[in-house]
């Protein structure tokens, strides 16, 4: 189910996660309605704002870190897709350079790697679904490096280099699809919404002389912390829904490799 839900548009998601957070607030007021009557809560006022200054500083803390952390994975993300794809047109162009007798061969298997990344794996990832970590596409790739002779030293030397930029190239794909999965775990998570609950429960403590105001703070407050929540687990999934890590390099080395260019 969390699958689905973080594979839908942002917008829908933030939409969610703000309803949610309206939801919550508005359960805690029936709740302190019962509990805490407003004749309580007016004698308290003053110790409940210091109660709520202290928590909110704590809790902003933990989800600037939470913050921090879900763009980092979510920028590795990207730095990641683009070493894969530069390593696959780096491959190309050592081929191409010095293992001439082998060129073909090796624009073939990038060619077909490429395309199954960008074809097959890429709307996989986005919804969510396991992705093989064998390729077959790479293993023909090292198939055809291990059959080449080569006829000097120049070739030797870039054969060299080519079966280093290919095991390159499955290091690459394998932190790729490592880093589909949350780098924030559930403990945190669970850390994170009790900290919410406990700073609305403390909003309602609180003695605003218009009850109108006071359910809009409450409301606002909840809400805003909801859609920070919403940001996190957007950014702290890059390779779901609409906002994620973009198949833009591998479709440009694709396309060069394709023109046989050797300008990559």
């Amino acid at each position: 189910m969390l699958l689905h839900f973080i594979s839908l548009p942002s917008s829908l998601q933030i939409a969610a996660w703000a309803a949610s957070g309206c939801a919550l607030a508005v359960a805690i007021h029936f709740f302190m309605r019962k509990l805490a009557p407003s004749h309580i809560t007016q004698l308290q006022s003053a110790e409940v704002g210091v109660i709520i200054a202290v928590v909110g500083i704590f809790y902003g803390l933990i989800i600037a870190a939470l913050l921090v952390r879900a763009i980092a994975h979510f920028d590795t993300s990207i730095e990641v897709a683009e070493r894969e794809a530069g390593l696959a047109a780096s491959l190309y162009r050592l081929s191409a350079q010095g293992l001439p007798g082998s060129r073909l061969k090796m624009q073939d298997g990038l060619r077909d790697y490429l395309d199954a990344v960008i074809q097959r794996e890429w709307p996989l990832q986005q919804k969510g679904e396991a992705v093989p970590v064998s390729s077959p596409q790479l293993g023909r790739l090292s198939h055809i490096l291990s059959t080449v002779y080569p006829a000097n030293r120049k070739e030797a030397q870039y054969l060299a280099l080519a079966q280093g930029a290919l095991d390159e190239l499955y290091a690459s794909r394998h932190t790729r699809l490592f880093n589909q999965a949350m780098t924030i775990p559930w403990e945190i998570w669970c850390i994170s919404l009790i900290g919410e609950v406990l700073l609305v429960f403390f909003a309602w403590l609180m003695h605003v002389p218009s009850k109108g105001v006071h359910f809009f703070l409450s409301c606002a407050m909840a809400t805003s912390i909801s859609i920070v929540l919403a940001i996190i687990l957007i950014y702290d999934t890059p390779f779901y829904g609409d906002i994620c890590v973009s198949p833009e390099p591998y479709q440009k080395a694709l396309a060069a490799i394709r023109a046989g260019s050797l300008d990559l």
